[in-house]
C-alpha cells in the first residue's frame, strides 16, 4: 500500500512539470520563431511480475511502478511564415538561426523581429544587436532593402551596410533555450546552406494552440486523479492505524 503513496506522488509531480511546459508553450504562441517543447516522461522500479500456482513460479512480464520526468525537448520543425508589411520583419525558412550579441555572448534565433537602436544598430529588442559576417549591422536609414540571401542596403542608393550571419549547428542537442525563442549553444556554430531570408516577412511559432489545450486537459484530468486516489489511501492509512491502536 505504501508503495502507491510514492506512485502517485512521482505521478503529481511529472503532471506539474509537464503543464509547465505546456503553459509555456501556450504563452509563446505569438512569438516569432518560437519552437515548442515537449516533456518525454520515463519510468524507474521496474519489476517482473510472477504467477505462482501449481507449477511453481511463472514469470508474466515486467512493471514499472513510477512515472517521473527524463527530459525537455524541443521541436525545431519550422513554423508558418506571415506577412507583416514592416521592413525590419525578416522571415527565415530552411535551417539555421539568426546571431545576436548580448552582454553575455552570442545567442541564437529564429525570431527576425528587428528593429533599430538609437545608434543605428539594428537590434532584437530586449536581447541585442544582430550580427552580421563582420559584426554588427548599423544603418542610416530604415528604408532598407534585404535580399535572400542577407544582404541588406539603403533601398533608394543601393549603398551596403552588410550582411546578415545566418549559422546553424550539426546537432541541435548543443542548443539551451534561454527564453522564448532564443537559444545558446555548448558548441561551435557553422554557416547555414540552405536558409532563406524574406523581407517584410516572420516566421510564426511551430506551436500548435489546439494540441497544446488538448494535452493541458489531459494533463489535469491525471493529475487530478492521482490527487484523488493519494487521498483515498491516505484514509485507508488512517483508518487502519486507528484499528489497530490499542484503546
Amino acid at each position: 500500500m505504501f508503495q502507491g503513496f510514492y506512485d502517485l506522488a512521482s505521478n503529481m509531480i511529472t503532471q506539474n512539470r509537464n503543464l509547465n511546459i505546456i503553459s509555456n508553450n501556450m504563452s509563446n504562441v505569438s512569438t516569432p520563431g518560437y519552437k515548442m517543447d515537449r516533456m518525454m516522461e520515463s519510468t524507474f522500479r521496474d519489476e517482473i511480475l510472477y504467477r505462482y500456482d501449481q507449477d511453481g513460479k511463472t514469470e508474466v512480464g515486467p512493471v514499472s511502478h513510477v512515472n517521473a520526468a527524463d527530459e525537455r525537448v524541443t521541436d525545431y520543425t519550422e513554423g508558418g511564415i506571415r506577412e507583416t508589411g514592416y521592413p525590419l520583419d525578416v522571415g527565415l525558412t530552411g535551417d539555421g538561426f539568426f546571431v545576436i550579441q548580448t552582454d553575455n555572448g552570442e545567442v541564437y534565433t529564429r525570431n527576425g523581429s528587428f528593429n533599430l537602436d538609437n545608434q543605428g544598430y539594428l537590434i532584437l529588442p530586449g536581447m541585442g544587436r544582430v550580427m552580421g559576417t563582420n559584426g554588427p549591422i548599423q544603418v542610416d536609414t530604415d528604408d532598407l532593402a534585404i535580399d535572400t540571401q542577407g544582404r541588406i542596403t539603403n533601398a533608394d542608393n543601393g549603398r551596403y551596410y552588410g550582411t546578415l550571419e545566418i549559422v546553424d549547428f550539426a546537432d541541435y542537442a548543443q542548443l539551451t533555450k534561454v527564453t522564448g525563442g532564443v537559444f545558446q549553444a555548448a558548441g561551435n556554430p557553422v554557416a547555414a546552406r540552405n536558409a532563406v531570408v524574406t523581407q517584410m516577412y516572420l516566421e510564426d511559432s511551430n506551436v500548435n494552440l489546439a494540441e497544446q489545450m488538448t494535452a493541458m486537459m489531459s494533463s489535469q484530468r491525471v493529475l487530478q486523479g492521482s490527487a484523488q486516489i493519494l487521498r483515498m489511501y491516505d484514509q485507508m492509512i488512517s483508518r487502519s492505524t486507528t484499528l489497530g491502536s490499542p484503546s
